[in-house]
């Protein structure tokens, strides 16, 4: 990580705070349309692969382009999250990586790791800051069901997780909280597992956002209250693995049935969808919501109307990165500083 460059953005965000400015400060990057994988809960979870994959070739930002969105990334964000569809499907991600490691901006891959032995991690280990990889199920059963794929892609998730472990590559886990893998989390085996087999010692979790039309993914009230009481009761009693979504977030789903927040706080991340516009959140992907990135700068961007529609939306009940990212700065601090001292006695 660059400080200063960092620390330059810092101020020229707190500034635009000072003076009512709402400008992001991560960029969320959607790098491609295609994903291998079929997760229901997902929009890229189109059983239809074929015509997905032609979409992606019609619509899906070249090269040149990605690295032109690149620059305005650069100027405005303080770290990248690379994600996709499934980022790894797109043959010119080392060179995108690259491209961005030569701006100083820290990336965060998020991956299905379904790919993963098929590239050089040694290079991987290079370009990035850290590896997601989405693993939902430490049982081949609800991990399938969960992500729509064979026992032969979950073995093949497993082995490359053990990969990573072998090139020492920063890494941690996502899981999103299903009707069908809530057990793994009550009787809290899914953290040992992560933990002793797969040397992992970071996991981020959300209950699934239910999309809209979409199948009723959510589990039952009794439920989530389970498995928010045995995270909560895991946390207090253990360090490893850190887990990284704050205490609050389970608190507030036990007490109220949902989490909370007074504003949505969307308008911090800069979420660029693949094609290069940019939306603030799945649930304004339409049209009138969106624009350009390569065409319009960011003041142009966020200074738009509907932004302020936007931060009244209070339809993510449950989704983790919604709430994280809409809470007041104390949480964010207070979250961070249990992660680095969970990180400190991790070494030890």
């Amino acid at each position: 990580m660059d400080t200063i460059r960092t620390l330059k953005i810092l101020s020229k965000w707190s500034m635009n705070q000072v003076i009512g400015k709402k400008r992001p400060l991560v960029a969320v990057i959607g790098i491609t349309h295609y994903c291998n994988y079929y997760c229901p809960m997902c929009p890229f979870g189109d059983p239809n692969k074929e015509e997905q994959m032609q979409y992606a070739k019609e619509h899906d930002l070249t090269t040149e382009e990605w690295k032109k969105a690149f620059d305005k990334v650069a100027d405005n964000c303080i770290w990248a999250i690379i994600e996709g569809g499934e980022p790894l499907s797109r043959k010119d991600i080392f060179e995108l990586l690259e491209y961005l490691n030569n701006k100083k901006i820290p990336v965060t891959l998020i991956t299905n790791g379904s790919l993963l032995h098929t590239i050089d991690l040694a290079r991987l280990k290079s370009l990035i800051s850290t590896i997601c990889c989405s693993i939902d199920s430490i049982k081949k059963e609800s991990y399938c069901k969960v992500r729509g794929v064979n026992e032969e892609l979950y073995y093949r998730v497993m082995n490359n997780l053990k990969k990573l472990d072998e090139y020492d590559i920063s890494r941690y886990i996502n899981s999103v909280i299903t009707k069908w893998n809530t057990e793994e989390f009550i009787t809290q085996e899914y953290f040992d597992y992560i933990k002793n087999e797969l040397n992992i010692h970071a996991v981020s979790m959300t209950f699934v956002q239910n999309r809209v039309g979409g199948p009723n993914l959510l589990p039952d009230r009794k439920s989530m209250e389970k498995v928010c009481e045995s995270i909560l009761d895991y946390s207090k009693h253990h360090s490893d693995p850190y887990i990284m979504i704050p205490r609050l977030y389970f608190e507030q789903i036990l007490e109220h049935g949902r989490a909370l927040f007074d504003e949505c706080g969307v308008w911090k991340s800069m979420v660029v969808n693949a094609d290069g516009t940019v939306s603030p959140c799945w649930k304004f992907d339409t049209p009138e919501y969106k624009l350009s990135l390569l065409e319009y700068d960011v003041d142009k961007i966020w200074s738009m109307p509907y932004w302020d529609e936007v931060k009244k939306c209070n339809e993510c009940q449950v989704l983790g990165c919604v709430w994280y990212s809409s809470q007041k700065t104390d949480v964010i601090v207070e979250s961070y500083i249990r992660g680095v001292i969970s990180r400190l006695l991790s070494r030890y």
